[in-house]
C-alpha cells in the first residue's frame, strides 16, 4: 500500500510541476538512486540588502536552467503542499521542497502561498533529520522572504536555521542558512536572536571560504550597524592570525567589507554616547588587536593603501583618519608599527607629518 501511495505521488509531483527546466530538476530528484539537484538555478550570495548577486568566483551553474515558466494554479499549490505534509518518503519531499524554490511566479503568489498555510508546511521540514531536506526548507524560506509580510512570519524560525547553519560543515548546507540570516538581519529587532552566535560568524569569517566569507560579512555588517552589539564585537576573542584577512591578497569583494565591517564599528566605538559608558577589553579582543598600543593592523592599512582598487585605497584613508595616528616629529618611528617604512626623516603635511618613504602614497605613520 505504501509502495502504492509513493508511485501515486510521484506522478502527480510530474504532473503538477511542467516546464522542460522543472520536470528535468523533477527527474533528477525522484529517480531513484539520485540525490536532490544541485543548486545551479539560484543566485549564489545576497548581498547585505538583501538583494541577489552573483560571486565572480566559483559561481554555480547555468542560471538559465530554470527559464522556462512553471504554472501552478491553487489547486496544484494545494495538492502539492498535502503530499509536502503527508508524505515521509524524504526523496518526494526533496522534490517537493526543491520545486517550489525553483518556481518563477512564485513572488507573485505569496499571499496565496500564506493563505493555504505554505509557510508553516514547509517549516516543518526543518525538523527532518536529513540535512538536504532543511537546506531545500531554508531554501524555500530565502524566496519567500523576499516578501516584507512574509520576513516578518519567518523570524520565529531563526533559531532553527541558526543550528543548522552552525551545525553543518558543509558549504552547500550554510550558504541558504546564511542567506537567509542576511535578509533577517537588516532589522534591528531580530539581533537579539542572533546575538548569541557572533563567535560562530567570526569563526566562519577566518576560517571559512571566499564565499562563506563573503556571505558572513554581509550579516556582521549588518550587526555593525547596531549600537547595542558594538561592544560585544569589539570584545570577540579572536587569534592574531585575524589580521591575515587583511591581506594585499584578499579578494577585493571580501577586502572591501572588511574594511567597512571595521570603519563601522571603529565610528560607534568613537561616538560620544559610546564613549560615555566605560568598557574593558579582554586582552585576546578585536578591539585590542586592531586599535590596542601594540596594533600591527597599521601597517596592514599602510599597505591596503597602495592596494590598486580606489575604494579600497579610500576605506584604509578612512580608517587611518579614524584611528588618529600621526607620526611625532620629536620621535623615530618604530619599525614594529611600519615594517619597511621606518626613518627619522619626517616631512610636514598639510594633515599632520608623515615618512617621507610614504608620502606618495598619502600615508600617515605611526609612533
Amino acid at each position: 500500500m505504501g509502495e502504492f501511495i509513493s508511485e501515486t505521488c510521484r506522478k502527480k509531483l510530474i504532473g503538477i510541476v511542467t516546464g522542460v527546466g522543472a520536470a528535468y530538476l523533477l527527474y533528477k530528484a525522484i529517480h531513484p538512486g539520485l540525490a536532490t539537484p544541485k543548486d545551479d538555478g539560484e543566485d549564489l550570495l545576497i548581498d547585505r540588502y538583501g538583494n541577489s548577486t552573483l560571486d565572480s568566483i566559483g559561481a554555480l551553474g547555468d542560471h538559465n536552467i530554470c527559464s522556462n515558466s512553471v504554472k501552478m494554479n491553487l489547486q496544484d499549490l494545494k495538492t502539492v503542499l498535502t503530499i509536502l505534509r503527508e508524505s515521509k518518503d524524504p526523496v518526494i519531499r526533496g522534490a517537493i521542497l526543491t520545486s517550489i524554490y525553483r518556481i518563477p511566479g512564485l513572488s507573485s503568489h505569496q499571499e496565496t502561498f500564506r493563505s493555504e498555510g505554505g509557510i508553516s508546511i514547509v517549516a516543518e521540514s526543518l525538523d527532518d533529520p536529513l540535512n538536504f531536506i532543511k537546506t531545500s526548507a531554508v531554501m524555500v524560506f530565502n524566496v519567500l522572504s523576499n516578501d516584507p509580510v512574509n520576513r516578518e512570519l519567518l523570524v520565529k524560525y531563526i533559531p532553527q536555521v541558526l543550528k543548522l547553519a552552525t551545525s553543518t560543515f558543509q558549504e552547500f548546507e550554510q550558504l541558504p542558512c546564511l542567506r537567509f540570516l542576511t535578509k533577517l538581519s537588516q532589522s534591528h529587532q531580530n539581533h537579539q536572536m542572533l546575538r548569541h552566535v557572533i563567535p560562530e560568524f567570526f569563526h566562519l569569517l577566518e576560517n571559512g571560504s571566499s564565499t562563506i566569507k563573503f556571505q558572513v560579512l554581509q550579516i556582521l555588517i549588518n550587526f555593525s550597524t547596531n549600537s547595542l552589539l558594538t561592544f560585544d564585537m569589539l570584545n570577540m576573542p579572536v587569534p592574531v592570525s585575524f589580521l591575515f584577512l587583511f591581506s594585499y591578497f584578499q579578494r577585493q569583494d571580501i577586502l572591501n567589507d572588511l574594511l567597512l565591517l571595521i570603519g563601522n564599528l571603529k565610528e560607534i566605538q568613537r561616538s560620544l554616547p559610546y564613549r560615555a559608558r566605560k568598557h574593558e577589553y579582554c586582552e585576546d579582543s578585536i578591539f585590542v588587536l586592531l586599535f590596542g598600543p601594540n596594533s600591527q593592523f597599521p601597517s596592514r592599512l599602510v599597505y591596503l593603501m597602495a592596494f590598486p582598487d580606489d575604494g579600497i585605497k579610500l576605506q584604509a584613508a578612512r580608517l587611518v583618519t579614524n584611528l588618529g595616528f600621526v607620526c611625532d616629529p620629536d620621535k623615530e618611528i618604530q619599525s614594529t608599527q611600519v615594517r619597511g617604512h621606518a626613518t627619522r626623516g619626517l616631512m610636514e603635511g598639510d594633515q599632520g607629518y608623515f615618512c617621507k618613504h610614504c608620502l606618495f602614497l598619502s600615508h600617515n605613520c605611526w609612533n
